[in-house]
């Protein structure tokens, strides 16, 4: 096991956490409506965490085919949290953006530099779950 802080979990696999790993939230509305002076008014009924992108400046070779694995479906994703909790949403992994170079370490195994992943978030949260 890598180490809770350290590490993120996409579909079962362990991977290293990402540079500046920080995730945001976005609003979600519903019935959103044009008054007549032109205002838009919407209700806000939740959030969920806005799609991001995961960088990493290197990978072991183990943890970018544990990556390249993923097939598009939803897949769970694990991580901490701000607060120190762990969580799980439901994301699909939509691109691997890479220009990923292989290099060998001392110990002759492979390792990939600058590799990045965009996700989409799927679960939405009421506001009351916070």
């Amino acid at each position: 096991m890598i180490g809770i802080f350290n590490s993120i979990t996409i579909d079962n696999h362990e991977i290293y956490r990402g540079n500046d790993f920080t995730l945001s939230r976005e609003f979600l509305y519903a019935g959103e409506v044009e008054t007549c002076t032109g205002k838009r008014c919407a209700d806000l009924v939740g959030w969920r965490y806005a799609d991001t992108t995961i960088q990493w400046d290197a990978l072991p070779d183990g943890q970018l085919q544990s990556i390249l694995a993923l097939s598009g479906e939803q897949v769970e994703f694990t991580f901490t949290n701000e607060e120190d909790e762990s969580v799980t949403e439901t994301v699909i992994p939509r691109a691997l953006a890479s220009t990923a170079t292989r290099h060998t370490g001392r110990d002759g195994k492979a390792i990939w530099k600058g590799i990045s992943l965009q996700i989409q978030f799927i679960n939405a949260h009421n506001l009351e779950e916070e």
